[in-house]
């Protein structure tokens, strides 16, 4: 049986209900976000795949929390990483295909956690958030009626990945699989003749020259501000 309008719950984003709004990104297949914010350099894209754990202002804090405790790792060579976030990193990985070899570093949370609620309501209409209509949600982790047994611990892993204009990070919820939570993307292009150790950070790494091309008959100094101790 179909609740009446008045039972269900306004979309996260748009507000509307029963319906949603024309331009809400959940009737767009296409969509790769649902709200953008800025950080610093750049931008962070919240993704509607991870909307039913960022939906919200109190769950998007909650993230945000977290990822400031991503430990990272360098992915030069073969980092050794912990058996549940590492088995989870080369399956995302696996699934970037070529563009992996650009990864710069992979990150986890280490015995850190956000918790979220593993409710059946539908992830863009969740009843348990919606008591007030402006500011942040109530804090359902400790309201009246909620079943403790809905409550799980998410755990987060990242991939930065280097592109020649550009840093992007993927954050994902480690629920068993990934989910895509959000992707940070920072401008900053890099001076031609860089190292690749210098053009992913990696500035201890660098040689202090590039190897010379095919047409060049010796090696040309990396241009790295790191290398005259002005990298900002």
């Amino acid at each position: 049986m179909t609740r009446p309008p008045k039972a269900i719950p306004p979309c996260l984003v748009c507000r509307q209900t029963p319906g949603h709004g024309e331009l809400c990104p959940s009737d767009d297949d296409e969509a790769t976000y649902y709200l953008q914010h800025p950080i610093p350099g750049g931008h962070r894209d919240w993704t509607p795949a991870g909307i039913r754990y960022t939906g919200t202002p109190a769950r998007r804090t909650a993230v945000r929390a977290l990822m400031a405790t991503t430990h990272w790792e360098r992915m030069h060579g073969k980092p050794e990483l912990p058996m549940s976030p590492g088995l989870l990193l080369n399956q995302i990985l696996a699934g970037f295909g070529s563009s992996a070899t650009k990864t710069a570093r992979v990150g986890y949370t280490a015995g850190e956690f956000f918790t979220a609620l593993d409710c059946s309501c539908p992830s863009w209409r969740c009843t348990h958030d919606h008591d007030t209509t402006t500011g942040p949600s109530p804090d359902w982790l400790t309201a009246p009626g909620i079943d403790p047994d809905l409550l799980v611990n998410v755990g987060l892993v990242a991939v930065e990945i280097r592109w020649a204009e550009l840093w992007q990070t993927y954050w994902f919820a480690d629920t068993g699989g990934a989910v895509g939570l959000a992707i940070d993307t920072v401008p900053e292009i890099s001076p031609p003749g860089i190292t690749v150790a210098c053009h992913r950070r990696w500035c201890d790494l660098c040689p202090g020259q590039s190897k010379p091309g095919p047409r060049a008959k010796a090696p040309t100094p990396c241009p790295c501000s790191c290398h005259t101790g002005t990298r900002s």
